[in-house]
C-alpha cells in the first residue's frame, strides 16, 4: 500500500520532478475523486515509470494520451497494458466490413486488427512496441470476471506492480459507465490492497473518465495542459484507431482537447458521492443508506476478505425484503431487507459476509441498454465497525433477538410465558392459532402492556408449523433481527434460556441451535417412546443429527428463517422436524444447548396426537430420504 498521509490542498512536487511522497494515497482507503490542484505541466523525470491500464484499444490515446507524451519527453518509463484487444466490437465491425454475422474468426481478426491500432497510435507518442502488453481479456466480460471473483486478473495485477514498481499508475475511473472501466477500477483496488505492495510507494494513482453523462465529479483534480503540437499528436494518434472512426470520429476526435484531467484516490475514508449518506453496523446488519432506487434492477457488493471474495447481488423488487445471492456460485444467501423512505432508501445486509473488511464496492446495474446507470460506489466502514464485523469482535455483539410463541387452546398458562419471554428478547410474536379459548384475549392482554409483543391471529387452527411459518414471514418482511429464537406457549421452556440460545447462534455462527433436554427420564412415557424412536431413525440416515429431534425450543440465524420460508410448506408437528431436516441436507452448522426438561401435570396441555402426528413425521422422514434433498 502507498503512504496514507492525508493529501495537502495545492499540488506539491519534490526537488527531482517527481510527486512528493506526501501526496501519495492509499488506494485500499478509496473515495471518490478529490484534490489536485491544476498545473500547466506534470513534472516528470527519468527516474519514473509511469503504468496506463486501459480495457479496450483506443482508452489509452483518448484519456491519456498527452500525459504519456509527457513521461516520454521527460525520459520516463512508460508500459500500456490492455486488458482486452477489443474483439467483442460488433456493430462497428458489421459497418466497416459489411457484414451481419460475425463468427470467433471474425472477432480474432478484428481483435488483431484493432492491437495494430493501439500500437500504431502509441508508436506516435513515442512509446516502444515491447512496452504494450495485450491481456486477452474477454471484452465485455471484465464485470463477469469481477463477480466471478477475478482472482487470476487480481493476481496478475498484483504482480505486475510488484514486478515491474511504476511511480505513477494510470488507470479508469470507478465511476465509468462503461462496466468493463469501472470493473477495471474495482479489481485494481484489490490488486493494490495485496500484502508486498507496501514496498513499492510511494506511487500515484490517477484515474481517468471517459464514459460520462456530463455530471460534475466530486473532488478536484489534476489537469495537465497540452501544446498544440502535443493536441495534434493526440488528434493524429486517435486517428489511428480506424476501425472506430466510422461510427465515433466526431466523439473520438472531440478528446483531442488541450487538457486532460485525472482524479487522484484519496484516504479520506469515505465516499463523496451523494447516493450514499452513511453506513453503519446496527446488530449483526450493516445497514447503508443510499438515495432513492428504482423498484427493479440489480444491485452488486464486492470485497475481499481474509476468507476469500464475497460477490453478491441483490434483485430488487417492490416488497420489502429482497433475496441475497452469492454472485460466485449462485447459492441463495438469504433476505437482505429495504427499507424505503421519502428522500432516502436503506439496505439492510447481514454483516457476516463481510469479515475483516474496511470497504465495499456497490453498483446499481442497468436494468436496459449496454452503459450503466453509474459505476461502483465505496462504503467504507469505520475503524469500530471494521473491528466489530471481524470474527472476534463480531461474537462480541448481542443479536438481536425475535423470539415466536405459538398458542392454541393455552389461556391458563400462556400469559404469563409470552410476558417473560418480552423480557429477554427485542420482539415477541405470539401466534393464536384459531384457539377456541380465552387464548387470544390473553395474549392481547399481554400485548397492551409491553410494546415489544404483538399477537398474529389464525382463522382457524392450522397447526404449529403453519403457525411458526406465518410468524417467520410476518418477521422477516417486518422486524430486525439476527436471531430468531422459538419456544412453546404451554411452559415446556423457561425463556430465561432465550439468552443462551440466540448467544449460541452469534457465537458458534450456527444456522440452527437446538435447545436439548437434558434429563430425558422425566419425560412422559408417550413422548420418550416417540422421541427415541425418531432420534434413532434419524442418526441411521443422518449420523450428524441431534439426539433430541423434537424440541421445540430453538435458535434460528435470519439467513436460515429467510431460507425456511423459501423452501418449507409448513403443517402440524413435522414442520419442526422438516425444518432439521432442511439444515442437515444443506450441510448448515447445528448447534447444541442443554436446558431443562419441563413437563407440567404430565404434558397434558400438549395437543399431539401420538398415532396420527407420529405418522406424519416418519412420513416426512422417508420423503426427505426418497427425494435426496
Amino acid at each position: 500500500m502507498v503512504n496514507e498521509t492525508k493529501l495537502p490542498s495545492t499540488a506539491h512536487f519534490g526537488h527531482e520532478g517527481q510527486l512528493s511522497s506526501h501526496t501519495s494515497v492509499a488506494p485500499e482507503l478509496l473515495s471518490a475523486p478529490a484534490f489536485l490542484s491544476k498545473v500547466n505541466k506534470l513534472p516528470l523525470s527519468p527516474k519514473d515509470r509511469v503504468l496506463v491500464l486501459a480495457v479496450h484499444p483506443d482508452d489509452e490515446s483518448l484519456s491519456a494520451g498527452g500525459l504519456i507524451q509527457h513521461a516520454v519527453a521527460r525520459g520516463a518509463q512508460v508500459r500500456v497494458i490492455f486488458l482486452t484487444n477489443g474483439d467483442n466490437n460488433p456493430w462497428p465491425q458489421r459497418y466497416v466490413e459489411r457484414r451481419w454475422r460475425i463468427d470467433a474468426a471474425d472477432r480474432a481478426r478484428w481483435g488483431k486488427r484493432r492491437e495494430s491500432e493501439a500500437r500504431a497510435a502509441l508508436a506516435r507518442f513515442g512509446v516502444r512496441r515491447e512496452a504494450i502488453s495485450f491481456w486477452h481479456y474477454p471484452d465485455q466480460g471484465i464485470t463477469a470476471l469481477l463477480l466471478g471473483g477475478g482472482s487470476e486478473l487480481i493476481e496478475n495485477l498484483s504482480n505486475e506492480i510488484n514486478q515491474w514498481r511504476p511511480t505513477v499508475i494510470v488507470a479508469p475511473s470507478r465511476y465509468d459507465l462503461h462496466p468493463d472501466h469501472s470493473a477495471l477500477a474495482v479489481l485494481l483496488r484489490f490488486a493494490l490492497s495485496r500484502d508486498g505492495l507496501d514496498e513499492i510507494r510511494p506511487f500515484h494513482l490517477l484515474e481517468y473518465l471517459v464514459h460520462s453523462r456530463g455530471e460534475e465529479q466530486a473532488g478536484e483534480f489534476l489537469e495537465i495542459s497540452l501544446s498544440p503540437e502535443e493536441v495534434d499528436r493526440k488528434r493524429k494518434a486517435i486517428l489511428c484507431h480506424e476501425t472506430q472512426m466510422a461510427l465515433s470520429r466526431g466523439r473520438f476526435l472531440a478528446f483531442a482537447q488541450p487538457t486532460e484531467i485525472f482524479t487522484v484516490s484519496t484516504s479520506t475514508g469515505h465516499d463523496d458521492s451523494p447516493r450514499f449518506a452513511s453506513a453503519k453496523l446496527v446488530g449483526f446488519s450493516l445497514h447503508l443508506e443510499i438515495g432513492r432506487l428504482a423498484l427493479t434492477g440489480t444491485i452488486f457488493f464486492a470485497a475481499e476478505t481474509a476468507d476469500g471474495p464475497v460477490r453478491l447481488s441483490l434483485e430488487l423488487t417492490s416488497r420489502s425484503y429482497a433475496g441475497l445471492y452469492d454472485a460466485i456460485t449462485g447459492d441463495f444467501k438469504g433476505d437482505a431487507r429495504l427499507v424505503r423512505g421519502q428522500a432516502v432508501d436503506e439496505i439492510h445486509l447481514p454483516a457476516e459476509f463481510f469479515p475483516g473488511v474496511r470497504n465495499i464496492f456497490v453498483k446499481v446495474a442497468s436494468s436496459r441498454g449496454f452503459f450503466d446507470r453509474a459505476g461502483w460506489w465505496l462504503v467504507h466502514l469505520s475503524p469500530a465497525d471494521f473491528a466489530v464485523i471481524g470474527r472476534q469482535g463480531r461474537a462480541k455483539l448481542e443479536p438481536r433477538v425475535c423470539c415466536v410463541i405459538p398458542c392454541y387452546n393455552l389461556a391458563g398458562v400462556c400469559g404469563p410465558i409470552v410476558r417473560a419471554a418480552a423480557d429477554f428478547a427485542g420482539h415477541v410474536i405470539a401466534v393464536n392459532d384459531g384457539s377456541g379459548d380465552e387464548t387470544e384475549s390473553v395474549l392481547r392482554d399481554v400485548a397492551a402492556k409491553c410494546a415489544n409483543v404483538e399477537v398474529l391471529s389464525l382463522p382457524r387452527n392450522c397447526g404449529k408449523g403453519i403457525a411458526l411459518l406465518e410468524a417467520f414471514r410476518h418477521a422477516r418482511n417486518s422486524v430486525p433481527f439476527d436471531v430468531m429464537v422459538t419456544l412453546d406457549g404451554d411452559g415446556q421452556h423457561r425463556p430465561e434460556d432465550i439468552p443462551r440460545l440466540a448467544r449460541a447462534v452469534a457465537e458458534g455462527n450456527h444456522a440452527l441451535v437446538i435447545g436439548e433436554r437434558l434429563a430425558r427420564e422425566k419425560m412422559p412415557l408417550r413422548s420418550r417412546f416417540g422421541n427415541t424412536l425418531t432420534g434413532g431413525l434419524m442418526k441411521l440416515v443422518y449420523p450428524s443429527a441431534p439426539t433430541d429431534t423434537q424440541s421445540g425450543y430453538r435458535a434460528f440465524h435470519r439467513n436460515f428463517v429467510c431460507e425456511i420460508v423459501e423452501k418449507i410448506r409448513g403443517g402440524r408437528y413435522e414442520t419442526e422436524l422438516e425444518i432439521l431436516l432442511l439444515a442437515l441436507c444443506r450441510g448448515k452448522s447445528i448447534g447444541l444447548v442443554g436446558i431443562p426438561t419441563v413437563y407440567l401435570d404430565g404434558n397434558r396441555l400438549s395437543h399431539f396426537r401420538p398415532i396420527i402426528d407420529s405418522w406424519r413425521i416418519y412420513r416426512t422422514l422417508f420423503r426427505w430420504q426418497l427425494k435426496g434433498d
